[in-house]
């Protein structure tokens, strides 16, 4: 959603949601996220989105930090915000591992929380669709830009942050990264409230802070707009990577959405453009992309290795597969599946990795899926072995579960996560990825009552 509009105020505001949207903004109580506040509950009042909500994060790191919650729950309340803590658990950095290791734990555990708070606002109220937002400013992103330029980035971060992403089914909305941190920190000031003033901002030990505090203010003495430059450099390079990811949908031929890639035509590609189609797929997904050598070196791997290999590319951001002409992406590998009574009055019963299967009472032939007979054994979930055989039509032999994988396609990762449904003591049916196969024997008659089967996969967003 780029541009932006002037209120009556004269202040910037670009695009937003849509008028029925329910802001959730994540404040730490600071003074950024009291300017964003501010100029938030001047956006809601003139009508440019329903509800404001203010969402504080516990980290658990600090001492003082039921005081910080308290210190933003004020700011909330006296800008009509409801307001809600997430308390979350945080794992410290083992020796020698950095402190930007704690740093990073507990980012991800606030957007694990900041996501629980969009699932639950919109299950609460449907009607007005929630957006997070955070309130990043300018400068933050001049920080974002110089940090991923001390990574050896390419163009993917020295474009720095957007002003929108998508979290899940949810958008993550950035307003102030045209905002320079001295116009939050003036629109705080003005509200007369006090902010908090975490000590880890000014600990030289993170690099973050080290550009803040020596690097930047250099790069103004000499340059005064180095901020606005920077900026500028990093919106022309979006425009670059909009049209690389443009050339990479071309490549592709397919949506990129997806964490599987059809490569039987990009296998003909120059290495360049396979690279480039490959950093583009995995930046859709949210991916953070594994050093270019290391991209190239795999690439290279996947052009001489035989068609029954399977190369792996592991790196922070998850690992790359190939099966068969698919490259998958997998954040983390499927949990193997582990025995589990069913009990009959649960309808759904949770696995490894947030894998939950449920059952529903039908009737044969009015849903589709997997349907079992309604019998009155005890059901259990197993593990399946390749050697064990289910029957999958009248007239024809049993089927080695091992030919099953095969001709579904099911990638060799995935078959220890493949879930079998015991129903007194004889494997009735298994589950494999989003393929099931029953045994002949507990499939129901037409009109017969009967259970459809099925599963529901934790969402995995970074």
């Amino acid at each position: 959603m780029p541009g932006e509009v002037s209120g009556p105020d004269g202040m910037r505001r670009p695009d937003g949601p849509s008028p029925a949207s329910h802001v959730l903004l994540a404040s730490s109580g600071g003074r950024d996220s009291l300017g964003a506040l501010v100029r938030l509950a001047q956006w809601r009042d003139e009508g440019c989105f329903a509800r404001l909500s203010v969402i504080h994060v516990d980290h658990g790191l600090h001492p003082d930090a039921p005081d910080w919650a308290e210190i933003a729950r004020r700011q909330a309340q006296t800008h009509g915000c409801p307001f809600e803590v997430h308390r979350v658990a945080v794992k410290r950095a083992s020796v020698g591992a950095g402190r930007g290791s704690t740093e990073a734990a507990a980012r991800d555990a606030r957007y694990r929380a900041l996501d629980a708070a969009l699932i639950e606002a919109a299950s609460d109220d449907p009607d007005h669709p929630p957006v997070l937002v955070t309130a990043h400013h300018a400068d933050d992103q001049a920080e974002t830009i110089l940090l991923a330029l001390m990574r050896g980035s390419g163009g993917q971060g020295l474009s720095g942050m957007s002003a929108w992403r998508s979290r899940g089914a949810f958008a993550h909305w950035r307003p102030f990264l045209e905002t320079p941190r001295d116009e939050l920190e003036a629109a705080a000031r003005a509200s007369g409230l006090g902010w908090v003033d975490d000590p880890a901002n000014d600990d030289p030990g993170f690099a973050r802070n080290h550009l803040r505090h020596h690097v930047l203010p250099e790069l103004r003495a000499f340059w005064p707009d180095a901020v606005g430059r920077m900026r500028t450099s990093a919106q022309r390079l979006s425009m670059e990577q909009g049209l690389l990811g443009e050339l990479a949908e071309i490549d592709a031929d397919q949506s990129l959405d997806g964490p599987t890639l059809d490569w039987g035509k990009a296998a003909a590609l120059p290495p360049h453009r396979q690279c480039n189609l490959l950093r583009q797929w995995l930046a859709r997904l949210g991916c953070l992309p594994p050093p270019p050598e290391r991209l190239g070196e795999w690439l290279a791997q996947l052009r001489t290795a035989a068609a029954d290999r399977q190369p792996l590319l592991e790196w922070p951001g998850g690992q790359l597969r190939r099966y068969r002409d698919q490259i998958h992406w997998l954040q983390v590998l499927p949990e193997p599946t582990r025995p589990v009574d069913w009990p009959a009055d649960q309808h759904c019963v949770v696995l490894e990795g947030g894998r939950e299967i449920c059952r529903r009472p039908t009737c044969a032939g009015a849903d589709g899926g997997a349907l079992l007979r309604q019998p009155k054994d005890e059901w259990h979930l197993r593990p399946v072995g390749g050697s064990e055989r289910l029957r999958p039509a009248e007239g024809r032999p049993s089927l080695p579960i091992k030919q099953w994988f095969q001709d579904q396609g099911i990638p060799p990762w995935e078959r220890p996560a493949a879930t079998g449904v015991e129903i007194g003591r004889q494997l009735a049916a298994v589950l494999a990825g989003e393929h099931w196969l029953v045994d002949m024997a507990f499939r129901p008659n037409p009109d017969e009552p009967a259970w459809v089967l099925t599963e529901v996969r934790e969402s995995r967003t970074g």
